[in-house]
């Protein structure tokens, strides 16, 4: 790669959205990417107007085309309808709010893009000459700007700020996937959605989630989601579990959901604890994090530039990462075009305190929809 190539690091929706926007402005950017192929991601993600209506824009995509090609149950010709009156306290749907297929967004997100697969970054060094990242198994590659938006788990964080940690929230979260034919879908969640996507209920201070993954001619497949907040001693509640023990599901939560009683349907049905042990249920960690202002800065006078959850990671439930990827994307494309890459500082100080927010509410909106305030144990 040429010195004044701009690279991203990661190809999730990021660092998608700012190579496709700088795409747009006619500028090339390169970006490098871990995993080996593009994955499925085969769920649905909310998003706002406020997100993705700026990116529409740049792409002169129409809103409608957008929505019918990537709502979760736009082959039934759905436009991924959220509404409100049926979300926990604290959650937020707007006129536009919609639910997205994120495996399809990432597809429209990849068109036309430079994507190498199979690049792990390491690390990155800087020189009067530029930047040299290190990529796994490979040789080194010179770069004018490097752009990382490689995730929660950033490899290029943890490498050049090692100082940001992420802080993991007191709650107990698990998530299933089901997959049933149209005909099932249609006696048991048809009636209770009124085609819409996603529904929850609160029972006490625990939550219960279900929404449309996606929706094909054969099968629906849907995600559901029990949470609450952690107990004094919880057994459930395992902030340092490494990240390949997500799949390790005590016997606990199994037994916590054989006390669920008289649960309205759907929730009955996908909350049965036996029909649960046969699915793919993962425990999630609640993950937040915000970098320092003045390390973000120092990165920045050496072409160095961290965005999205790399640097402000909100948690699954509550957070609104997917939609302040798109707006990082959107904001520093536009950003580059207007005023350079010299120009990093300038960036991160006009946006620092949306990331601060950001983080601050998503927090908050976490415990909101437990019905409690902030939560400690």
């Amino acid at each position: 790669m040429s010195p004044h190539t701009i690279t991203i690091v990661g190809a999730g929706l990021a660092g998608l959205t700012l190579g496709r926007c700088l795409r747009q402005y006619g500028l090339a950017a390169v970006i490098l990417e871990k995993a080996s192929y593009p994955p499925k991601n085969n769920y649905g993600i909310t998003l706002h107007s406020w997100a993705f209506q700026p990116l529409l824009n740049i792409l002169k995509v129409d809103e409608g085309l957008f929505r019918r090609e990537l709502a979760v149950d736009s082959v039934r010709q759905g436009k991924g309808k959220v509404s409100g009156d049926v979300l926990a306290p604290g959650v937020d749907a707007d006129l536009g709010t919609f639910r997205c297929h994120r495996g399809r967004l990432e597809s429209f997100l990849q068109e036309g893009q430079d994507i190498r697969w199979e690049h792990t970054v390491q690390d990155a060094t800087t020189s009067s000459q530029g930047i040299l990242v290190q990529v796994q198994d490979a040789q080194s590659l010179g770069t004018g700007v490097l752009i990382g938006t490689d995730g929660v788990h950033s490899e290029i964080r943890k490498a050049l700020a090692p100082k940001i940690e992420l802080n993991v929230l007191p709650f107990v979260v698990f998530n299933g996937k089901r997959r049933s034919t149209v005909a099932e879908f249609q006696e048991f969640f048809t009636s209770k959605l009124q085609n819409r996507t996603i529904t929850q209920s609160l029972h006490d201070d625990i939550l219960l989630e279900i929404s449309i993954n996606d929706y094909t001619p054969e099968h629906v497949d849907i995600s559901y989601t029990y949470s609450r907040p952690a107990r004094q001693n919880d057994p459930l509640h395992r902030p340092d579990r490494p990240t390949s023990g997500a799949t390790d599901i005590p016997n606990q939560f199994y037994e916590e959901l054989g006390l669920l009683t008289d649960l309205p349907q759907p929730f009955d049905g996908v909350f049965d604890s036996a029909k649960v042990r046969r699915d793919r249920v993962l425990h999630w960690l609640m993950r937040s994090a915000l970098g320092n202002q003045a390390e973000l800065e120092h990165l920045a006078n050496k072409g160095i530039l961290l965005v999205g959850d790399v640097i402000h990671a909100m948690p699954i439930l509550g957070g609104e990462g997917a939609n302040h990827a798109l707006k990082d994307g959107v904001d520093l494309a536009r950003h580059i075009v207007d005023h350079g890459t010299g120009s990093f500082q300038a960036f991160i100080n006009a946006r620092y305190g949306t990331w601060k927010r950001g983080v601050e509410e998503s927090e908050a909106r976490l415990a909101n929809m437990h019905g409690c305030g902030k939560v400690s144990i």
